[in-house]
């Protein structure tokens, strides 16, 4: 069974000082929880200017993150402005000044189509001392590098796959590759990139496949863990909870056994081929116990301290970190973490609650 939690939120005073101000953000109930200014920054591309502040209940199916989140924030009591993060930085910081937030609840992947540069307005935010959600940018960068995120994972003393890294018109170093293995971006975020061609049997199919891949240059090779897809819903900041543990599970008749960025974002592609998460899921007590204790030193590794999704493959007794994604998936309706059990609200609330804590 999974392990749900219900002290979602961590050991601290009920009052918190906010600018002055005094919060009630943690009560038995969400009645009398006093009203505080929350900017929701979004994507770019999720942004509606018909609904800038993600108040319709006609919620947009490429947005159900930012209205889930919206709508979680004012049942919560607090007011929600929209802003969107542009690579105009300067006028993307001047407009969430213009809020006059109590924090900004972050909910950027990419600026101008990058993902690469999510933490740029969350370390402007930091210097300026507004709480935000989520991840710092050292915790960011470490997730979005793929390969460096393994070393320090398993500094840690976590099982990681044999990997290298494949940059252009390089020679391959054989020695350090290990068959079957798998390709993927260096530095997207989660399954972006992986198809069913990262999966390669051996050298001479890694050598047709590469110009495939090139766009994503530079690559991450690494070995292919059979078994059972494991991810973990992880949140805390002194004190870290594993709150749900979901398996992706893939049917005989599945053209891939691993997660590619159709078979986790792609919901018709799920139906075709019988692809489903299993929400808990069900691990034995010793290996469930495994499993929480190494996703534990993954996300300490990261120096996640909010929430994140933490990945692995079980092969037999053998429990393999695959990749930590910071700022997980939030829609209410999220497949891989089992909100029904959490409390939707609970979990934002304590998403909240640390990044206040988190302000001198």
């Amino acid at each position: 069974m999974c392990h749900t939690r219900t002290d979602l939120v961590d050991s601290m005073p009920d009052l918190q000082i906010v600018r002055g101000r005094v919060a009630c953000l943690y009560l038995t109930n969400f009645g009398g929880v006093e009203i505080l200014r929350a900017v929701l920054l979004v994507d770019e591309g999720c942004f509606n200017g018909g609904d800038p502040n993600f108040a319709s209940h006609k919620w947009s199916k490429h947005a159900v993150t930012e209205y889930s989140v919206g709508d979680a924030l004012r049942s919560l009591g607090h007011e929600v402005i929209g802003v969107p993060a542009t690579v105009d930085v300067v006028e993307t910081i001047k407009k969430i000044q213009e809020a006059k937030p109590d924090f900004v609840f972050n909910l950027v992947e990419e600026i101008g189509g990058h993902r690469e540069y999510d933490s740029i307005v969350v370390r402007v935010l930091e210097l300026m001392n507004i709480p935000y959600t989520g991840a710092s940018p050292e915790a960011l960068a470490l997730g979005r590098n793929k390969h460096l995120s393994k070393l320090m994972v398993a500094d840690a003393g976590v099982p990681v796959p044999a990997g290298t890294i494949i940059y252009e018109d390089m020679k391959l170093p054989v020695a350090d590759l290990t068959f079957p293995a798998i390709i993927k971006p260096l530095y997207l975020d989660g399954s972006d990139g992986i198809t069913s061609e990262s999966y390669v049997k051996d050298l001479a199919a890694l050598q047709r496949r590469i110009p495939r891949f090139k766009r994503w240059l530079p690559l991450l090779c690494e070995e292919y863990i059979p078994g059972r897809e494991i991810i973990v819903t992880m949140s805390g900041t002194k004190t870290v909870t594993v709150d749900s543990i979901c398996e992706m599970v893939f049917p005989e008749k599945s053209p891939v056994k691993f997660a590619t960025d159709r078979a986790k974002f792609n919901a018709t592609y799920r139906k075709q081929f019988g692809i489903f998460f299993k929400t808990p899921t069900e691990l034995a007590p010793p290996m469930k116990k495994k499993v929480e204790a190494l996703a534990k030193k993954a996300y300490r590794a990261l120096q996640i301290n909010s929430y994140a999704k933490v990945e692995f493959r079980i092969s037999d007794e053998r429990v393999v970190f695959i990749e930590a994604n910071p700022n997980s998936q939030l829609s209410r309706f999220a497949k891989s973490t089992d909100f029904a059990s959490i409390g939707y609200e609970k979990f934002v609330r304590k998403i909240i609650r640390m990044a206040l804590s988190r302000q001198p």
